[in-house]
């Protein structure tokens, strides 16, 4: 483990938790000893791959703690008061202790301080600033409510043999967008709500469901009362409303928590579009609405298994036909490629045969210049003669066999 976390650039105790959460077996304590004494057990084969399960890790990627609070759960809580472990004395009577509470879904064990630790928000509903939780939207005023609901659904389906855990990152799987109104209205605007950074889904089989569990939103009819403030109409006795007179206050209307959950269920993938909803009409009887949920979504898991697999063979063929557009396209840009270079080294030589045309004028020329020199005078011919040197110096001279070498046939260019 040492050596393995020293090539990964991590501590070894961080290499068990990566090893934990993939579920992949590592050496027991006083492996090395018995294996030093050829008593060691067998290495054990790694695990069937689950659906949803991380199968591979580098650094610097998300682990999760799945695993790791499963494993706890399993293993039964400690005692606790008022949130705080008891530790009981050997001497202390075994009815003393206080009784242990009912172990959460792994997704929701300690989530509330994260929750607590909000941005401001216009309609109640907390915006936390972490990323990496569980979809769950609430006010703060029902955020124990919307656990617990959130974990009576969990722990429902998990009894069913359903596994529920946050999308591994890079699943390709988005999170569809959420309305938190009531009465959803497209053409109105409405106030961005938090998101995590993947989401939470349920294995149907091998199928995906998304699942957000948020409070809805109401229209409520608000009275302004200074300084930037607002409360609501319904909030105010008579009394109290008559201290407000328009215009100087006035009312309007805000979207707020109205208290009541909502889960919205959809289909992960870009290429489906399903999407459900499930209400209360009345808060805290979202208990009741769990069995019949999860009924529905045992039902929609084969129907949205067909269309995925047929939006998966309509990617395919989308996917052939691109390559074969792109393979064409590229055997067009080839073709003119080649068209190009036999263009460009028929221009270079025919450059070419033309310079060499020139330079035998020009040779001619400083040979009959040379030929007329003879019948000067001496004076004379030796300034006509230095003057034909710097006029070739200036011309320089190129063999036709150095062209021809220097030039490239199509064959040859890039």
């Amino acid at each position: 483990m040492l050596r393995v976390a020293e090539r990964l650039g991590v501590s070894s105790s961080y290499m068990a938790r990566v090893c934990t959460e993939l579920r992949v077996p590592r050496p027991p304590r006083g492996y090395w000893a018995q294996l030093e004494f050829g008593k060691a057990p067998a290495r054990p084969a790694l695990p069937d791959v689950r659906a949803g399960d991380i199968t591979e890790w580098s650094p610097g990627d998300f682990i999760g703690t799945n695993e790791r609070a499963s494993k706890r759960i399993a293993k039964g809580p400690s005692p606790t008061f008022h949130g705080v472990p008891v530790v009981a004395p050997s001497i202390r009577r075994r009815s003393h202790q206080p009784t242990a509470e009912k172990p959460s879904h792994p997704l929701l064990v300690g989530i509330k301080p994260f929750f607590e630790k909000t941005r401001d928000s216009e309609t109640g509903i907390l915006r936390p600033y972490k990323r990496l939780l569980v979809d769950v939207l609430s006010s703060k005023e029902r955020l124990d409510a919307a656990i617990g609901a959130a974990d009576k659904l969990f722990q429902t389906l998990t009894s069913r043999g359903h596994r529920v855990t946050i999308a591994p990152a890079g699943g390709q799987m988005r999170r569809a967008e959420v309305d938190l109104r009531e009465t959803p209205r497209k053409s109105d605007h409405q106030h961005s709500a938090w998101a995590p950074e993947r989401p939470t889904v349920v294995y149907i089989g091998d199928v995906p469901i998304g699942l957000t569990l948020f409070e809805m939103t109401e229209v409520v009819e608000m009275l302004y009362v200074g300084n930037s403030q607002y409360v609501p109409v319904r909030s105010l006795t008579p009394e109290r409303r008559r201290r407000y007179p328009e215009p100087r206050y006035w009312t309007t209307t805000m979207d707020l928590a109205s208290g009541r959950l909502c889960l919205q269920a959809y289909c992960p993938s870009w290429r489906v579009s399903w999407v459900k909803r499930w209400s209360e009409e009345k808060p805290g009887h979202f208990s009741s609405l769990v069995p019949g949920i999860v009924q529905e979504l045992e039902a929609v898991g084969p129907e949205l298994n067909a269309q995925l697999e047929a939006a998966r063979i309509r990617a395919e063929e989308e996917h052939r036909r691109w390559e074969d557009e792109q393979q064409r396209r590229r055997e067009v840009e080839e073709r003119a490629r080649q068209e190009k270079c036999r263009q460009d080294a028929r221009k270079d030589l025919l450059a070419a045969i033309a310079g060499w045309d020139e330079a035998r004028r020009i040779d001619a020329y400083f040979i009959e210049a040379a030929r007329a020199a003879e019948h000067l005078d001496v004076d004379e011919r030796h300034r006509l003669l230095g003057r034909i040197s710097l006029a070739k110096e200036l011309v320089g001279e190129r063999e036709p066999l150095e062209i021809l070498l220097q030039w490239k046939a199509p064959s040859e260019r890039n």
